[in-house]
């Protein structure tokens, strides 16, 4: 495939070009198609793939539904615990999660054989095993603990200004970015409301920006779904929004098929652009937090009707 360089896949990091190629010779391509299971959960491991072109989702039980945990693309591997633990069986399942995959496939058979010739290159493999596999288990660590704190909070607190806040915080240990903004929509009046910001000192909590006049957003209401952005790939009416930045994800708030809320992210501490599993990431706490978000938003249009009625309407009434 184009691009693809073998020598430079976290798997055979540090290996020479003979070394590479010796690996080289045992690897077999294969192709699969979207929604094909790579690995089936209980089967047992027995070889490593290495992406060559596409992606795989590994998907886990969170609360009472599914979410994908990790996404992993070109150059990746996965299925290594079958060189760790002879005659395991898989823990997750993985499935494609793009139209086509082309990987390069090393059998437990043919790595054992390496073991025996090769002691040298396996041991360089192992270390770039281990090496990956923190890498990829705080990540997945990040994710379950952010998923988790992300519902104590919505468990803990029923003010919507708090939840706001502090889910924010949460997300900001495992994201860390210079600006943030959580935005609840107003259904009748087709606003958005600033419920907490963090480096955007022109959009204060409180603040209404239009829907039907911001061209990112609004399009995002009408089709919701999270995004990254970049400055250099937006057009002229892009850059001039309230909430811009270098680079932006913008994560909708969903209720069915209903936008009731936005969380956006800006500009990563580190410098670097949002990833994939960034987006992921957003994406499934804005799933979790939902359906709080829409009862805080009736609790508070019940208490506005409770103190019209009240107040302007029967001066007398009470509960």
């Amino acid at each position: 495939m184009n691009g693809f360089d073998l020598e430079k896949t976290p798997l055979l990091k540090n290996l020479t070009k003979m070394e590479i190629k010796v690996v080289a010779g045992f690897l077999l391509e294969k192709n699969y198609s979207n929604g094909d299971l790579i690995f089936k959960k209980d089967t047992i491991r027995d070889k490593v793939i290495i992406i060559k072109n596409g992606l795989v989702q590994l998907k886990t039980d969170v609360a009472d539904h599914q979410e994908t945990i990790a996404l992993f693309k070109d150059g990746d591997f996965l299925g290594e615990m079958a060189f760790l633990e002879k005659g395991s069986k898989h823990n997750h399942t993985l499935e494609v999660a793009s139209p086509r995959l082309t990987t390069l496939e090393l059998s437990v058979y043919n790595w054992y054989k390496i073991l025996k010739t090769q002691p040298v290159i396996a041991q360089k493999i192992y270390h770039n095993i281990g090496t990956d596999l923190k890498k990829r288990l705080d990540h997945a660590n990040n994710k379950l603990v952010t998923l988790f704190a992300g519902g104590k909070i919505i468990a803990l607190y029923d003010n919507l200004l708090e939840i706001s806040q502090h889910i924010v915080e949460v997300i900001n240990r495992v994201i860390p970015t210079n600006k943030a903004l959580f935005l609840t929509v107003s259904q009748t009046s087709q606003k958005l409301i600033v419920q907490h910001s963090v480096g955007y000192k022109n959009l204060p909590a409180n603040t209404y920006i239009d829907i039907n006049k911001d061209p990112l957003l609004g399009k995002l209401y009408k089709e919701p779904s999270t995004k990254i952005f970049h400055r250099d790939d937006w057009t002229k009416e892009y850059i001039n929004l309230p909430y811009t930045a270098n680079a932006l994800i913008v994560s909708p708030i969903t209720l069915g098929k209903k936008a009731i809320g936005f969380i956006i992210l800006g500009d990563k501490s580190n410098g670097r652009g949002f990833s994939m599993n960034n987006q992921i990431l957003l994406g499934a706490i804005a799933t979790q937090i939902a359906p709080a978000l829409e009862e805080q938003r009736l609790l508070t249009l019940q208490a506005s009707a409770e103190d019209l009625k009240r107040v302007y309407i029967d001066p007398f009434y009470s509960n």
